[in-house]
């Protein structure tokens, strides 16, 4: 009840010739998808390192305008992140910590791995480096 005789056997022919992988070809693509993954999650982990760098000197940046716009309004530096709300700074998942002498400031924020960035009121941008 094949239908038609030629292509059923040819069916029942081909099912039979048909193989699996072999131990050795499976073993092969475990280890490719295995150097592949030592390769890749570095690299991964490595960019979420500079994103993180990057945020934590954005938020220096931030931190430091809103700084100079509170000393313009008050002749001098505040140690309270608080005070920087109004002039346009929102903590972000980069903790800032600021040091205050009311002359001058020290702002830090951690980045990415064991980096620590700084800026002060005389820098431009921020350092590597702790208060």
């Amino acid at each position: 009840m094949d239908g038609h005789p030629v292509r059923g056997r040819y069916f029942r022919e081909a099912i039979r010739e048909e193989r699996g992988f072999t131990l050795i070809e499976l073993l092969v693509v475990v280890v490719i998808v295995g150097i592949l993954a030592a390769i890749a999650i570095p690299t991964y982990v490595g960019q979420q390192d500079k994103a993180r760098d990057t945020a934590a000197q954005a938020q220096l940046r931030t931190a430091a305008t809103a700084q100079q716009l509170f000393y313009a309004d008050n002749d001098e530096y505040t140690a309270s992140l608080s005070d920087l709300a109004g002039f346009g700074f929102r903590q972000g998942e980069q903790k800032v910590s600021v040091q205050s002498a009311g002359a001058s400031y020290c702002m830090q924020a951690p980045g990415g791995g064991d980096n620590v960035f700084k800026m002060t009121e005389g820098a431009g941008k921020p350092e590597p480096g702790e208060c």
